[in-house]
């Protein structure tokens, strides 16, 4: 059986303490896993728009499963998008507005 997707989790795992990783090693890991037919996805519980910037030269090439399973985009493009009505959305934002030790909430896609 061959290796089909690679999977990894940003914060922790594939990022340093400093919120790095090396680069140039990755970029040539990556060139032999793409030779290879072999698809790169970043999932995290990060939003969409941090997690490619730590890709800007194959962020199109690449698939993200981002805040939390919320937004899914394969090559640039949307394959996922957890979005509420706009009962839904009310009734979430009536909720959380009485709970006292919610002080911020963000709900949003872009």
């Amino acid at each position: 059986m061959s290796i089909k997707l690679i999977a990894v989790d940003m914060d922790g795992t594939f990022l340093s303490d400093q919120k790095t990783y090396n680069r140039e090693r990755f970029m040539a890991q990556y060139q032999q896993m793409k030779a290879q037919g072999i698809r790169f996805v970043v999932a995290s519980g990060n939003q969409y728009y941090q997690l490619i910037s730590f890709f800007p030269e194959i962020a199109n090439e690449i698939a993200f499963v981002a805040e939390n399973g919320g937004w899914v985009v394969s090559e640039g493009k949307d394959v996922f998008n957890g979005e509420l009505s706009k009962d839904a959305f009310a009734t979430v934002v009536e909720h959380l507005l009485t709970r006292p030790e919610v002080e911020n909430y963000c709900l949003r896609k872009k």
